[in-house]
């Protein structure tokens, strides 16, 4: 699809919530677009973390057990619904306005990525299929509150549910997607810190999410290392698209911009730091 091409590859391995978002700021705002060069990276989350989307109201969240728990809440750049981080691979597409991939319109554009992770997810043994969906409304219980359970057009399934969430942004010079790949079963707490679910409630909408999303772990019975899975991804996503990864790592100056970047993530969470 695009010969020749190469892309940054960046396993960034751990970080909180603050600086997961704030890196991916920093790349898709301004490396990308002073590099010239599309990015893929893969992150993880400690401690684990609630985000929720751009436009999504923080009291859905009850910030005081989250804070009890020791789980970090912060506000994605993208919108979408809540979604509970733990055991997950992460990854993040950023592409510059000069990348042939910029000028796709945004499904398109969701679908070529989603193409290419499900490459890599089969390179692994999973069976995972970009599906069409009959509606893209939340499936929430009738309850109106947003999580990684709803429909979109378009997502990656296996068993006929939902295997991977993603959600993008489009700025003026910039393309962002990033998303969550369930790996293990820790994201079925997310009920537990939802305000309006209180009591029996929780146990409803966790056996609810439980028939609307699957993990690789249960998929394949076993425990997949995520190194195995990071492999899987990175090989089948550069088969799909015809591209290269040059592998690197976050640069110095990439580094203390971020940092920088944090105090803006924690604005919903100042609490934690008084």
């Amino acid at each position: 699809m695009m010969k020749n091409s190469s892309w940054r590859f960046l396993n960034t391995g751990y970080h909180d919530a603050f600086m997961n978002m704030a890196i991916d700021e920093v790349l898709s705002q301004k490396s990308v677009i002073k590099d010239n060069k599309p990015v893929f990276r893969i992150y993880a989350w400690r401690p684990y973390a609630i985000s929720i989307g751009y436009n999504q109201n923080e009291n859905d969240i009850d910030l005081e057990k989250c804070d009890k728990d020791n789980i970090d809440v912060v506000r994605r750049p993208t919108g979408g619904r809540a979604i509970f981080h733990a055991e997950e691979v992460t990854y993040s597409v950023m592409l510059p306005s000069s990348s042939p991939l910029f000028a796709k319109d945004t499904l398109t554009l969701y679908n070529i990525i989603s193409e290419g992770l499900v490459e890599g997810l089969q390179m692994v043994g999973i069976k995972a299929e970009l599906v069409k969906r009959a509606t893209d409304t939340p499936l929430t219980m009738n309850t109106n509150i947003p999580c990684f359970s709803s429909a979109a057009k378009y997502e990656i399934a296996a068993q006929n549910k939902k295997l991977v969430g993603s959600a993008q942004r489009r700025y003026q010079h910039s393309v962002l997607q990033h998303g969550s790949i369930l790996v293990g079963k820790e994201h079925l707490r997310l009920g537990e810190y939802i305000v309006k679910l209180k009591g029996k409630n929780v146990d409803i909408f966790r056996k609810f999410m439980e028939h609307k999303t699957i993990s690789i772990s249960e998929i394949t019975k076993t425990v997949k290392k995520y190194e195995e899975i990071i492999w899987g991804i990175k090989h089948g996503f550069q088969q799909k698209l015809g591209i290269q990864f040059l592998e690197g790592q976050l640069t110095p100056p990439e580094i203390q911009e971020a940092k920088k970047l944090t105090d803006k993530y924690k604005k919903i969470w100042r609490k934690k730091d008084d």
